[in-house]
């Protein structure tokens, strides 16, 4: 090898990871949830995490584009598909293995939260709970969590879309409660308009309040993985 092959080969080395990811073949994911991730029409536009990992993206990957998706389209996604990056992902013992965990993006404290005007009252416990109907999202931590507690589909559980779908649900008492957070419930009342005072505190989810993370699936690029943890630490999340 000449002197000058060499050299062309040496200028190469520092870009040939990047260079072996390709863009088109990685997806990231993610869903509205407010505070955290806004969007409009399906495109983000904002949210606490949401900016946070735009930076990132646009370090690692920047022809990508973060795809804003129904919850548990967005996890049958990066639960399947190599090459995806989904946030934010509540980082559970079950999912320990089928993800891998880049960092965490936020600390969640998990309520369940009913209207004021509810005759409902705090409880200490989960099987104090009778004759209610909690608005969940499917494949969700907070609901794998509560059918594990005993808890069931048409009964006590019932299936809706998104967050912004179970506020709506409350507030017009077609279902009684709604595992959810301050953040979550503060942001929904500056867009609408109602008080954070109409709400009431029933039980604190003690075992759930969730750690939020960003995670890629199974089988992705331990180039593209090297390289979002190397950026993450770069982050100013709202962890703690």
């Amino acid at each position: 090898m000449n002197r000058i092959n060499f050299i062309a080969l040496f200028m190469l080395l520092p870009f040939q990871s990047q260079a072996e990811i390709e863009p088109a073949k990685v997806r990231i994911v993610t869903e509205h949830l407010a505070p955290f991730q806004i969007s409009e029409n399906h495109k983000l536009i904002g949210g606490i995490v949401a900016i946070e990992v735009q930076q990132l993206i646009n370090k690692v990957l920047p022809e990508n584009k973060i795809e804003v998706l129904p919850w548990a389209r967005a996890f049958q996604i990066a639960s399947e598909r190599p090459n995806t990056i989904i946030f934010s992902l509540v980082r559970t013992p079950d999912r320990e293995d089928k993800f891998i965990w880049i960092g965490k993006v936020a600390h969640v404290p998990m309520e369940l939260i009913t209207l004021k005007s509810s005759k409902l009252q705090p409880i200490s416990k989960l099987s104090e709970l009778k004759d209610i109907q909690i608005g969940v999202k499917r494949l969700d931590a907070v609901t794998i969590w509560l059918a594990n507690q005993g808890l069931q589909f048409d009964k006590e559980l019932v299936e809706i879309v998104n967050t912004l779908t179970t506020m709506q649900m409350l507030e017009k008492g077609r279902i009684d409660v709604i595992p959810s957070t301050q953040q979550v419930i503060e942001f929904y009342c500056k867009k609408t308009g109602c008080k954070m005072s109409d709400f009431k505190t029933i039980y604190t989810l003690k075992a759930l309040s969730e750690d939020f993370y960003l995670a890629v699936s199974l089988g992705t690029d331990e180039n593209l993985v090297k390289q979002l943890r190397a950026e993450f630490p770069k982050l100013n999340l709202p962890v703690h």
